[in-house]
């Protein structure tokens, strides 16, 4: 096989492989818009059958006076304190013993992210 014969050989290669490739494109590009044509026209449909409910129920009535908004309840957390000092005894901490003055919630997502960030190197 000649030069001129390699050559053409591998424009022919080249050619082929242009065509597949764009082939396959043109096939993707029209799937995504047929998928976006039915999910389009599936919206359209909930959006009108939304609308014949919304149409066809009745309006409620209005209520004559305001709810009562009812007070958050207190919970006992005399069983999460005890679980918590629980704990911490079980770490030795030396002979000093420890007491428990008070407890308050934090974060430790935000403290945990801001110590990775810091710390990071």
């Amino acid at each position: 096989m000649s030069i001129l014969g390699k050559i053409g050989y591998g424009g022919i290669t080249t050619v082929i492989g242009l065509i597949i490739v764009f082939t396959g494109l043109i096939i993707i590009i029209a799937c995504l818009y047929a998928m976006a044509a039915i999910f389009k026209k599936i919206n359209s449909n909930k959006a009108r059958k939304a609308e014949a409910l919304k149409a066809a129920e009745p309006q409620p009535a209005q209520p004559e006076a305001p709810a009562q908004a009812e007070e958050p309840k207190q919970e006992d957390e005399s069983e999460l304190i005890a679980v918590i000092a629980a704990a911490i005894a079980a770490f030795d901490f030396g002979s000093k013993p420890m007491r428990i003055k008070s407890i308050r919630r934090v974060n430790g997502w935000k403290n945990a992210a801001r110590t990775e960030q810091v710390y990071k190197f």
